[in-house]
């Protein structure tokens, strides 16, 4: 599938993905924060912010669960 054929969500979400995976390394409460932040936009980019933002919250949620899955 060509960029062309990508809505702004998703072209959002994949710029995230490639290029800060390396947040991963925060905690989930941050990324959490960023993505509400994100998922907040308005206007012409607000679908390009919430592609961003669904993915910071999706990275949270998988750290989330590392982490309590290792506290047992």
């Amino acid at each position: 599938m060509s960029r062309q054929d990508l809505s702004d969500f998703e072209i959002g979400y994949e710029y995230v993905r490639k290029r800060y995976s390396f947040l991963a390394e925060h905690s989930s409460q941050d990324l959490w924060k960023l993505g509400v932040a994100y998922m907040q936009a308005r206007g012409v980019n607000a679908e390009l912010s919430r592609g961003m933002g669904f993915y910071f919250l999706e990275l949270g949620i998988k750290i989330r669960l590392v982490e309590i899955t290792s506290d047992h």
